[in-house]
């Protein structure tokens, strides 16, 4: 989508003022841990997307953006906190700046701000994927099923696709749950209903039977069919509204009946055997710390997932993105299933008390509507007091937590007081008392009773069929959904897994040429195995070493993003990530890149100075295209090995008259440049296993090797009787040993250390022409039209040529054949 040409850093983390040319290309920050490279990476996806992954989302505690971005000194004046991107669009052939401020990240000022332009800044916008650091490899290799397929999903902007699924899951559980619940209260009405009409089942032969005969005992007519608007009582006179209801009185005694076997079930041993059971299995849970903690983090979440709403977290009011928030929320709850594996268990077995105690707080509310009809009143207040506890008792056993509350109201499940049975019996004499009823009278109590009973079960059943026909129809839209969901998915991983095993075999032929590895995606999990050297596919944690892990990840990364922006992969951001990729395998890295990759701008940050070797030598960055940060301090920021930085620090010191540090710090630099020397010239030097070397074992090697190459250019040119060249390589020669000579250079194989001890007693004075001689011997290893110090052209093999990176400088190495 884009390439970037620069960037200009101001007072943003612990970067004070910084611009670095990118020039479209490829580019490497090296320096030691804490010299600042993080800072560039936060910078660039600060600018693109307005945000600092490091600095958000899960485990950042009080850490945040607004807070935490700018500089330690401008932390109160984020406005100065702002960074500058120059970028290139290749698809419109155009050029635009961004530039973002901490005051209000989200607002990005974009110049020109053509639609065309806006739109691909808002698609990037939409891909901080293009900044890949370590913790992302873990995410992708080492993380679980579920979790990886969050991230994985994530980054191929499939995410919806699972919130999808999960919401349809959770529809059809839910849709299934009520069918429970329904499926209590139809069982309810049904015994209220059968105990009504004094029959066993309810076949519809019958209940007309039942039915017709009362009626005939009114007078009215007998029913024929039994529809679903059918009235039992079709027909019967309304009672005047002055006459008082009165009590059924068959019907009551076979409620009081139904009443007091519920009770006894409840008194039985069988529910005192269960309910003992459950007490235990409670009371193990409550004794683990553990689980108890766990169980009340749950159901903390379970909350705020239901609570969750656009804009900001229920609980602490910081602003989130619903989608986001959601998942983070689930993600936690993902970490408690176990926990909710023991809860749902302990939840099955309260499952039946919860049905008993339901029909007893129905049971007794039917009662006291029978005491408020008696006259005198009876006022059932301990039928109403039952009633109420059985209602909270059902509260607590659903809720579950807090256990002991849960237990206290296990144990009193079983005390059924005395005044309970008491205000029953009494409401049973009180109703025996009752005059019987005329015929007449029976057959019109049972009608109204009976016609109740079935509007209430009729009611129950609609809504029964209704839920269990949305439970069938969720369960099947999210089976269709979940399969077909698979199956695209399936699709898309079989394509990433191809690449990702090309890839990860191209970076390891010699040994894995044969690499394979299987992503296998099922019910919102994606598992990962590899191959293990034809012994069979493991996850890439059981047998790979670390370094390798690493290079799965990188290469699963590119994977993925080759899938996700295809052509439009033209920058990537890699934070640190080769660190463990080992050194028989960095070549092979660089030529992974530079071969699978020509059209992405790779910026790349590294400690290791090796690394910024092969970068350059493999052509994945040019001579100009990096940045080596030496240090860095809170009040400067980084500070860079270049020749600007270094010569101008060197400069200020002799000022002061601080030689010491003018002369450490020129060692220093010298030991770095002359490195670099040694790698490119392919010189001589002796091998330490520490790779710690000091000026006086870089330095001579270096120049030994140029005045060899000098010779070996001419003895070519002269086979090639090239006169003219002979004289220029000559000229070239005798300059670059006069410069040797000035600097004393070669004088550091006869001892190293007395240059250390004689330039500290160097006067400012004195001091400034030792500086001047090694910044000038330094020039004469350079192409005078580039800049760039030359290299021997191959890297290994014969050597063929000097060459500079613009071209401009070329000299033959090799003789003329015969």
């Amino acid at each position: 989508m884009i390439r970037v040409e620069s960037i200009t850093i101001s007072e943003f983390r612990g970067i004070r003022d910084l611009t670095l040319d990118f020039n479209e290309k490829s580019f490497a920050v090296c320096g030691p841990n804490g010299t600042g490279k993080s800072g560039v990476v936060d910078a660039l996806e600060f600018a693109l997307t307005g945000n600092v992954s490091r600095l958000s989302g899960e485990g950042r505690g009080e850490v945040s953006l607004k807070q935490h971005g700018p500089h330690v000194d401008r932390r109160d004046d984020p406005d100065s906190a702002r960074v500058k991107l120059r970028i290139k669009i290749p698809s419109l052939g155009e050029t635009a700046t961004i530039e973002r401020s901490l005051k209000n990240p989200g607002a990005a000022q974009v110049t020109p701000a053509e639609p065309s332009i806006i739109e691909v800044l808002r698609q990037v916008e939409a891909h901080p994927e293009i900044v890949l650091s370590r913790r992302e490899l873990i995410r992708y290799v080492l993380a679980t099923p579920g979790k990886r397929a969050e991230e994985v999903q994530a980054l191929l902007h499939l995410e919806q696709v699972e919130q999808v699924r999960g919401i349809l899951q959770k529809i059809a559980n839910a849709c299934e749950k009520k069918i429970g619940l329904l499926s209590e209260a139809v069982k309810q009405a049904t015994d209220n209903l059968l105990r009504a009409l004094e029959i066993s089942g309810l076949a519809k032969e019958k209940v007309l039977a039942v039915t017709n005969a009362q009626r005939a005992t009114l007078g009215l007519p007998a029913l024929i069919d039994l529809a679903e608007t059918t009235s039992l009582k079709d027909g019967m006179a309304t009672p005047a509204p002055a006459q008082p209801q009165r009590i059924p009185k068959v019907q009551a005694i076979a409620d009081i009946r139904g009443t007091l076997e519920t009770l006894a079930d409840i008194d039985s041993k069988d529910t005192a055997r269960h309910i003992a059971e459950v007490i235990s299995d409670l009371t193990a849970l409550a004794e683990d710390p553990v689980i108890k903690k766990s169980m009340k983090r749950e159901a903390f979440f379970m909350s705020g997932l239901e609570l969750a709403e656009a804009g900001t977290c229920p609980f602490c009011d910081i602003p989130w993105e619903l989608d986001k928030l959601k998942m983070h929320i689930k993600a936690k709850l993902d970490h408690l299933k176990e926990v909710s594996i023991k809860r749902e268990a302990a939840e099955k077995k309260l499952a039946p008390l919860i049905i008993v105690l339901r029909k007893v707080k129905a049971s007794m509310d039917t009662l006291a509507g029978y005491g408020a009809l008696t006259t005198p009143h009876l006022a059932m207040k301990t039928a109403h007091e039952c009633s109420t506890f059985c209602r909270k008792a059902v509260e607590r056993l659903t809720a579950l937590l807090p256990f002991n509350e849960t237990i206290t109201a296990l144990e009193n499940i079983l005390k059924i007081p005395q005044t309970v049975l008491d205000a029953i019996k009494e409401l049973e004499q009180v109703v025996a008392a009752l005059p019987e009823p005329t015929k007449l009278d029976a057959a019109r109590d049972w009608l109204v009773v009976a016609q109740e009973r079935l509007e209430t079960w009729r009611d129950v059943m609609r809504k029964n069929k209704t839920a269990r026909e949305q439970a069938q129809r969720a369960r099947q839209v999210s089976d269709i959904y979940a399969a077909s969901s698979d199956k695209v998915l399936a699709g898309i991983y079989a394509s990433v897994e191809n690449d990702f095993s090309l890839l990860y075999s191209f970076l390891n032929r010699e040994d894995e040429e044969k690499f394979r590895a299987k992503l296998i995606p099922s019910l919102g999990k994606l598992g990962f195995d590899v191959d293990f050297y034809g012994r069979g596919f493991f996850p890439p944690g059981a047998y790979h070493s670390e370094g390798h892990q690493d290079s799965m990840g990188v290469c699963l990364y590119l994977a993925l993003m080759k899938h996700l922006q295809g052509e439009n992969f033209t920058l990537a951001v890699l934070d640190d990530v080769l660190m463990s990729v080992d050194t028989g395998h960095r070549r092979e890295f660089c030529s992974l890149l530079k071969e699978e990759f020509p059209n992405t701008q790779f910026i790349i940050t590294t400690h290791d100075p090796v690394w910024l070797r092969h970068l350059k030598t493999e052509g994945i960055i040019g001579g100009k295209s990096a940045v080596h940060f030496r240090k860095w301090s809170v009040d400067h920021g980084p500070t860079r090995w270049d020749a600007r930085d270094v010569w101008g620090e060197i400069e200020d010191y002799r000022k002061e008259n601080d030689v010491r540090a003018a002369a450490s710090l020129l060692r220093y630099y010298l030991e770095y440049e002359f490195a670099e020397l040694c790698q490119r010239l392919r010189a001589e030097v002796e091998y330490r296993g520490d790779g710690q070397y000091q000026v006086g074992e870089l330095l001579p090697p270096a120049i030994v090797r140029m005045r060899t190459l000098y010779r070996q250019a001419k003895d070519a040119a002269n086979s090639w009787n090239q006169k003219e060249i002979i004289e220029q390589l000559g000229t070239r020669e005798a300059e670059f040993a006069k410069l040797a000579m000035a600097s004393k250079a070669e004088q550091w194989q006869v001892n190293v250390a007395i240059h250390y001890n004689s330039w500290d007693n160097l006067g400012k004075e004195d001091f400034a022409p030792v500086a001047k001689a090694f910044q000038d011997l330094l020039r004469a290893f350079m192409c005078v039209d580039c800049g760039e110090y030359l290299r021997v052209s191959p890297e290994r093999n014969a050597a063929e040529s000097i060459r500079c990176e613009c071209g401009k400088t070329m000299v033959n190495l090799r003789r003329k054949s015969g």
